[in-house]
């Protein structure tokens, strides 16, 4: 008499022949058929539980393309740069969903509003994924450039032939 487990249901199979023929070779010579089908559904619930179901449709932001209409009205005036700079972000790999764009919504209103356009601008050239506040130079700024003009009086000059008392005729001739 068989024993049977009360946790588990037997199940009753009906198999093609080239299905069964590749699962007898697949399932090697450890695994009996049952065995191995039990391994692949595991593998199969576990691979399963590891991946959420995405909910792209309900995402504005999980497209390539944003809809303006989406960007809050207080950063409006930075639409067409946002809209530029999403494609980038999402073609690098970046997560790309409602919650992230908030964030970098949230990011962009922490900067100087003189700042938000050139960090966006930066974005865009840089390919970068995400955006950065603008870094001002370390180096003081340089003096506006004045040329220094100078005077025949300041200097001392060498004396001229006729302070001398010479003529450019009797300077030649020397030579």
């Amino acid at each position: 008499m068989e024993k049977t487990d009360p946790d588990k249901i037997k199940v009753c199979v009906w198999l093609e022949p080239e299905l069964y023929e590749y699962l007898d070779t697949a399932r090697g010579e450890e695994l009996r058929i049952p065995q191995f089908i039990r391994l692949i559904l595991k593998q199969k619930m576990k691979s399963a539980t590891k991946r959420k179901p995405k909910s792209v449709a309900s995402d504005p932001f999980s497209y390539y393309i944003i809809n303006p209409e989406v960007i809050p009205d207080d950063l409006k005036e930075y639409a067409d740069l946002l809209i530029e700079w999403w494609p980038i972000r999402k073609k690098k790999g970046a997560s790309c969903t409602q919650s992230v764009a908030n964030r970098i919504f949230n990011t962009l209103r922490s900067f100087p509003s003189q700042d938000r356009k050139e960090a966006l601008e930066n974005a865009i050239t840089g390919g970068w994924k995400n955006i950065y506040e603008v870094k001002k130079g370390y180096k003081p700024q340089e003096p506006e450039f004045k040329p220094k003009y100078f005077k025949a009086s300041d200097n001392e000059m060498p004396p001229t032939l006729a302070e001398l008392g010479k003529t450019a005729k009797d300077y030649m001739e020397k030579k």
